[in-house]
């Protein structure tokens, strides 16, 4: 603090010679002019620090003394002024900048929202700016307690909203509640079918009357599991019918077929020369760069990223980057071990895809040959695969 307002007052620092150094500074010490960092030095002077205030108090001192006082610095900004005054554009620059300093302060240029999962960010902006809460709105406009309530009522996963001001940013923290499971509401009674020809494997009944057993084989459109339950008397007579939605987890195992097929020569394109990068900017659909056409045997690949002020402030404006790379292309052949092993690979991508369809491979018989020109896969699968149609009952 103290750094500071010397700088803000100026100080100069002072080399002082003469026989009556220790009378000069004992007279300063009784006007109280004050000094700092006093220090002699190697030829016999004094050099000391002082306020430039206080240095126009040393003339009578000075002249009782006869020591001589020279100046061989000043510091701070009233001598920053003097030295520039005759600078009217660097301080009519220094004036502007404060005022548009000082209008940017008063704005929001960082909207934050953290807490979020389920409501991405995006949704949240794009519903504050059709409030017209958005970068760059001046702080005074902003209420938050308003933004917080008109969050939590547009968003109902969120409980709990907290909207303040840090700076030029306004800051909310979210906590979204746990969303109920939703229950299925159709209890309109069925029956269970199955809708392909296999072997059950396994049966988890919730509700309804299995038909069939585990190891049973069925035929597409055969009853599985019935909706229809007997109440029995204690005689073990039918005492009436009651229909329930049948529930239940069926898997049963069936025999697929498998073909893949792929020529043994390919081309492969191999780099030549070196790679060439190139910056440019994208203004919307306005594309300013240096970088050529690509030509027949080149590859280019791009990279773009936005400009943004703050991490959800983002301007109309990319800078990317782009990759050309020459090639040529060569033609070659798989040999046995090569196309058995991309045989394998796109059979695992194919294991994969069924995968994702929630259908196991529990068996595979398939082999593997090559000809003069194709390399051929192709034999059954056994697959496990979950079943279960519902059929109305009325």
């Amino acid at each position: 603090m103290l750094k500071f307002l010397k700088l803000i007052y100026g100080y100069v620092i002072i080399l002082v010679r003469g026989e009556n150094l220790e009378r000069f500074l004992n007279l300063c010490k009784s006007r109280k002019v004050y000094m700092e960092k006093i220090r002699y030095r190697e030829d016999g002077q004094l050099m000391a620090q002082m306020q430039a205030a206080d240095f126009f108090r040393l003339r009578p001192l000075r002249n009782k003394t006869g020591v001589h006082i020279q100046i061989i610095q000043r510091r701070g900004m009233p001598f920053f002024f003097l030295r520039n005054k005759k600078r009217k554009a660097f301080f009519t620059g220094m004036i502007l900048g404060g005022i548009l300093i000082f209008f940017l302060t008063g704005r929001i240029w960082n909207i934050h929202i953290e807490g979020n999962v389920r409501n991405s960010t995006g949704e949240i902006l794009d519903f504050l700016d059709k409030q017209d809460i958005n970068h760059g709105m001046s702080k005074k406009k902003i209420n938050c307690s308003e933004v917080a309530a008109a969050v939590r009522k547009n968003f109902p996963e969120i409980t709990w909203v907290s909207a303040r001001i840090e700076g030029t940013r306004l800051i909310l923290n979210i906590q979204e509640g746990i969303i109920p499971q939703k229950t299925n509401s159709n209890t309109s009674p069925c029956n269970l079918l199955a809708d392909k020809d296999g072997v059950i494997t396994d049966m988890i009944v919730r509700r309804g009357i299995p038909v069939k057993k585990p190891g049973d084989s069925c035929k597409k459109g055969e009853l599985l599991v019935s909706g229809e339950l007997h109440i029995m008397n204690d005689s073990q007579e039918v005492l009436r019918k009651e229909y329930v939605h049948a529930d239940a987890d069926i898997f049963i195992s069936r025999q697929i077929s498998y073909y893949q097929e792929f020529p043994l020569k390919y081309r492969t394109e191999i780099p030549a020369g070196k790679k060439k990068k190139e910056m440019y900017f994208r203004f919307g659909h306005w594309y300013l760069g240096l970088y050529p056409a690509l030509h027949t045997g080149q590859k280019r690949i791009t990279e773009e990223i936005p400009l943004r002020i703050t991490e959800n402030f983002i301007l109309p404006v990319w800078i990317g980057w782009t990759e050309t790379t020459d090639y040529t292309v060569k033609e070659e052949t798989y040999t046995r071990k090569e196309a058995e092993k991309e045989a394998v690979r796109r059979f695992h991508q194919y294991e994969k895809k069924l995968l994702q369809n929630g259908i196991k491979i529990s068996e595979n018989h398939i082999t593997t040959r090559l000809t003069e020109s194709l390399c051929i896969t192709g034999g059954t699968l056994l697959i496990i695969e979950q079943t279960g149609e519902k059929s109305r009952i009325t």
